[in-house]
C-alpha cells in the first residue's frame, strides 16, 4: 500500500533526526548535575553522546539520573511553543523526541535500549502541543520495547476520537507490511500488527473517518493478497 504524503513526511523527520549533532562537549557525567548536562546539550538533544549515556553504551549510570535526563527531554518535546508550525520550538520538540526514540530503539546502536523510553513516549503523545510530535511519538513506540505494549497502545488510539487516530492506523499498516519505522529493519510482513489491524476491522470501534478509510483500504488490499 502507498503511504500518505503526510505520514511519509513525518517518518522522514523521525528516521533522519538531528541525532548526529554533537551538541557540545560531553560533560563528566558522574560529577555533573542533570541541569548542567542539559545545559551542555543546549539546543541539540540529539547529540550522540547523550544518546549513548541513556543507552549506557560505555558506562553504567544510576537509573534515577537517566530518568531525570529523559524527563528533561520530555519537557522539551511537550513545550507549548512547539504548537506553532515552522517554529524553532517545533524543531526542538521533534529533535527532543528523536533523541528519546533513538535512546529506546531496538535498532543496532551502541549499548542497550533505555528502559524508560516507552512510558515517556506515551507522555509525549498525551501532552505534546504539536500534533506532529504526538504522531511521531506513536511511530517511535513501534521501534521501542516492549512491542506488545506499543501495538496495544496504537490499537487503543486508533479506536479513540483522538486527532492522531488515523496516524495510529497508518503506522500499523506500514509496520504490518514490514516497513521501516523508528529504526526497525525492513522485514517481511509482521504478523503481530496484521493481527491488530484485523481486530480493529472486526471490532467496529474505529470511528475517526480518516482512520476508517485507511482501515477499509488495508482490508481490501490484504484480502486481495490473501484470497
Amino acid at each position: 500500500m502507498s503511504i500518505l504524503p503526510r505520514a511519509a513526511l513525518l517518518l522522514t523527520i523521525l528516521c533522519a533526526p538531528a541525532a548526529l549533532a554533537q551538541g557540545g562537549t560531553r560533560p563528566a557525567i558522574a560529577d555533573s548535575s542533570v541541569p548542567r548536562i542539559m545545559a551542555r546539550v543546549g539546543s541539540h538533544p540529539g547529540a550522540v553522546w547523550l544518546r549513548d549515556i541513556l543507552r549506557q553504551a560505555d558506562a553504567q549510570y544510576p537509573t534515577a539520573k537517566l530518568d531525570e535526563i529523559a524527563d528533561s527531554i520530555v519537557l522539551r518535546a511537550t513545550g507549548p511553543a512547539s504548537a506553532q508550525r515552522g517554529s524553532e520550538a517545533r524543531r526542538r520538540a521533534i529533535d527532543a523526541l528523536n533523541a528519546l526514540v533513538l535512546a529506546g530503539s531496538v535498532a543496532p546502536l551502541p549499548g542497550r535500549p533505555y528502559a524508560g523510553a516507552f512510558d515517556r513516549m506515551i507522555t509525549i503523545h498525551r501532552l505534546a502541543a504539536s500534533r506532529d510530535v504526538r504522531a511521531l511519538a506513536l511511530a517511535g513506540m513501534l521501534g521501542t520495547p516492549p512491542r506488545s505494549r506499543a501495538l496495544d497502545y496504537l490499537r487503543r488510539v486508533a479506536e479513540s476520537s483522538d486527532s492522531t487516530a488515523h496516524y495510529a492506523v497508518e503506522f500499523l499498516i506500514i509496520d504490518s507490511g514490514g516497513g521501516s519505522l523508528a529504526g526497525l529493519p525492513v522485514t517481511a510482513d509482521r504478523p503481530e500488527s496484521i493481527a491488530v489491524l484485523k481486530a480493529l476491522s472486526s471490532g467496529g470501534r474505529v470511528t475517526d473517518p480518516r482512520a476508517s478509510r485507511l482501515l477499509e483500504g488495508w482490508v481490501g488490499y490484504y484480502r486481495s493478497k490473501h484470497p
